[in-house]
């Protein structure tokens, strides 16, 4: 049996109000790419996603993402609070982690990467500092 598409609604923690909704369900990706996933109608995507076109009574094409103004979308909050939610593009998307320093580093990383840029250190010197897990 499928879901029904307002069945996602189920599975968010509303209880919350204006702050923002824990998502309850499943969840796919990698680890730091990890977002809450809601299947209905054979269509499996990003529950946060289900909750704006539920709300606003529309269907996203592709090109739309969800941007979340609180910078929950993902693991372990996967914010679905409608308040918290607008669409815009990847490049949008991407300025917003730019402008919040939503890097995946902590803020603290990325000052120090700037001032070492800053001081006439090379990116490969700076990468080299920070190898990878």
């Amino acid at each position: 049996m499928s879901n029904d598409p307002k069945d996602v609604f189920r599975l968010y923690d509303m209880r919350a109000g204006d702050e923002c909704w824990q998502w309850l369900g499943g969840w796919t990706g990698r680890k730091r790419e990890t977002r809450p996933t809601f299947t209905s109608n054979k269509r499996r995507t990003m529950a946060y996603r289900w909750v704006y076109e539920l709300v606003h009574g529309v269907t996203l094409t592709p090109g739309q993402q969800i941007l979340h103004s609180c910078d929950k979308g993902g693991y372990p909050t996967g914010c679905g609070n409608p308040k918290h939610l607008s669409v815009g593009t990847r490049e949008e998307n991407t300025r917003d982690m730019i402008e919040r320093e939503r890097h995946g580093l902590p803020k603290n990383v990325v000052r120090a990467i700037r001032q070492l840029l800053s001081q006439g250190q090379t990116q490969e010197e700076v990468a080299a500092l920070y190898p990878k897990e």
